[in-house]
């Protein structure tokens, strides 16, 4: 088993944050240095490669009123804008732009940080399937995700060979033009 190399670190943390900690690591079933670890690793990942670019962050549901007030013509405007956003954060962090980097070091991490969608996928050689859950609350933001997501796919070159949404489900299902060259 390979385990991976640590250093002992000693730490002064404010009562009120430790007792946070404490309760938050008890109810994840982890070891109060686990949910440490995996508080700042979950940081340093967000920093590295979500906030690499100014954000502007406000509540979801006030998100979700402005796009809800999209005409459709505005949401596919913005939704062809993604692969520009998607390449221009990942030169800026020094980041290949191809459909594994993006499933992984894009979607991945908004999903699982930004809580724009929960997002799973599955590999099987040259065939992905993605999918992605979104708030079916709002019409709108579900199509403009699928567009968003299917923009950013199109330019990593990938052949998409299924796609479909219901109730803030989407899957994509494609093969990778570039795999195994």
């Amino acid at each position: 088993m390979d385990r991976t190399s640590t250093n002992r670190v000693t730490l002064r943390l404010q009562n009120d944050l430790l007792e946070v900690l404490k309760r938050e690591a008890t109810k994840t079933d982890l070891t109060l240095n686990a949910f440490i670890n995996k508080v700042l690793n979950k940081n340093v990942t967000y920093e590295e490669n979500v906030n690499a670019i100014l954000n502007v962050v406000f509540p979801h549901d006030f998100f979700l009123l402005i796009v809800d007030k999209l005409k459709e013509s505005d949401i596919k405007e913005l939704a062809d804008r993604g692969p520009g956003v998607v390449k221009k954060l990942f030169n800026v962090i020094g980041m290949q732009y191809d459909v594994d980097h993006v499933i992984h070091n894009y979607f991945a991490v908004i999903g699982k940080y930004c809580k724009w969608f929960e997002f799973t996928h599955k590999v099987t050689h040259n065939k992905y399937r993605l999918v992605f859950c979104a708030d079916a609350n709002s019409p709108k933001w579900v199509q403009f995700l699928k567009l968003y997501i299917k923009s950013i796919l199109e330019s990593a070159k990938v052949v998409i060979t299924n796609e479909s949404q219901h109730d803030g489900i989407i899957v994509f299902e494609f093969t990778y033009k570039g795999y195994g060259n």
